[in-house]
């Protein structure tokens, strides 16, 4: 037996030189040929790898696979999540279940305070001040109601999108080990591919490009999500919990001044000595211009309250806008494109690349032959 490692030759001079073949294994080729009436056959083998080398090679390939069975089995049963668990991700994951219960608390709160202004202001805007004034009160009271409104909106959105984060990482801390456990499997299947079928080229090609999304998938359920929300509630507490708060204190102030009680007892007051009076009873006109004035101080008042709650309604938008959608938003994105810029780059996949050698190929599948050319 005669091996080579890199060039192929004949063994013996006068043997026609050989074409090295195509192809991957332990033996790339085996002839068996007669010279000169000789009984024993000459055997000789091509070699693409020595047989040290590739021992070492598929020792390497089967130790990987039973990393990779390994890891799918831990990943299944959670161990893995424990073990992430314990080296930090579990202080991220209370920090934003508290972050996200107090900021629901907090929104319920001022839901309840402008669900009572809002109550409060609808009684006055249909009750009767005087002898058929109601009309008038109405639109006084209208410009007031449709702020209170727009901040019982806010409040109530605000509340459900904290409490849709918060199912939602609890959703995602339940189930994130199954996408672990998928990866694991995939990842099996492409060193198989890549190993054993490697001629299969469009497989492998198509078991990179999962992995690869299984990967990022399953860092943003580990990691990006958390640092997130974990992230958004470090601005939060630093930037818009204050101002959130200051906006529910002013509309519990004006719930307080926007009753029915104590607006009657400012403005209509039942203990008028003046309109006691038997003159004061019969004098219809006096009687009308007084309450002519007290529905414009009235609206004065409305006023003055309509430009505080306009104000109050704004900051109330912009902390629940920051708060729930563009903080964690802007560390999504931010998390997001790093991992996969990363994760692409250790992958070795770039569309550019991965598209000309596509259309190289089909190219090559097209193109003419030489006949074809000469022909032509």
């Amino acid at each position: 037996m005669y091996l080579h490692e890199t060039g192929y030759r004949s063994i013996f001079r006068g043997l026609e030189k050989e074409k090295r073949p195509e192809g991957n294994g332990f033996l790339s080729g085996i002839k068996f040929a007669g010279f000169g009436g000789w009984d024993h056959p000459i055997i000789y083998c091509k070699w693409k790898y020595s047989g040290i080398q590739m021992i070492i090679k598929y020792t390497k390939i089967f130790a990987a696979m039973m990393i990779l069975i390994g890891g799918f089995y831990f990943a299944a049963n959670e161990s893995i999540d424990k073990a992430i668990k314990t080296c930090g991700m579990k202080v991220v994951h209370d920090s934003n279940e508290a972050y996200l219960q107090d900021a629901f608390d907090n929104a319920a709160a001022g839901f309840l305070i402008l669900s009572g202004v809002k109550s409060g202001l609808a009684v006055i805007e249909g009750s009767e001040v005087g002898v058929g004034f109601n009309l008038q009160l109405g639109d006084i009271v209208q410009s007031v109601y449709d702020y209170v409104d727009i901040s019982w909106k806010t409040a109530l959105a605000g509340g459900t999108v904290l409490l849709l984060t918060r199912l939602m990482l609890q959703t995602i801390n339940l189930m994130d080990h199954w996408s672990l456990s998928i990866l694991f499997f995939i990842l099996l299947a492409l060193l198989i591919s890549r190993s054993f079928f490697a001629a299969y080229t469009q497989i492998s090609d198509l078991l990179k490009e999962i992995a690869l999304f299984l990967v990022v998938l399953t860092s943003v359920l580990y990691f990006i999500l958390p640092f997130s929300v974990s992230g958004a509630a470090f601005l939060s507490k630093a930037i818009t919990q204050p101002l959130i708060l200051e906006s529910q204190k002013g509309f519990a102030s004006m719930k307080e001044a926007l009753s029915m009680e104590n607006l009657n007892q400012r403005f209509f007051p039942e203990n008028d000595t003046e309109e006691d009076s038997i003159l004061s009873k019969l004098n219809i006109k006096a009687k009308v211009e007084k309450i002519k004035k007290r529905l414009n101080d009235l609206g004065t008042f409305f006023k003055g309250k309509t430009e505080e709650i306009a104000i109050l309604t704004i900051k109330l938008i912009a902390g629940y806008l920051f708060d729930c959608i563009i903080f964690p938003l802007i560390f999504f994105m931010i998390l997001y494109f790093f991992t996969k810029g990363m994760l692409g780059y250790l992958f070795g996949i770039r569309r550019s690349y991965t598209t000309t050698k596509e259309l190289e190929e089909i190219l090559m599948r097209y193109r003419p032959g030489p006949r074809e050319r000469k022909a032509g």
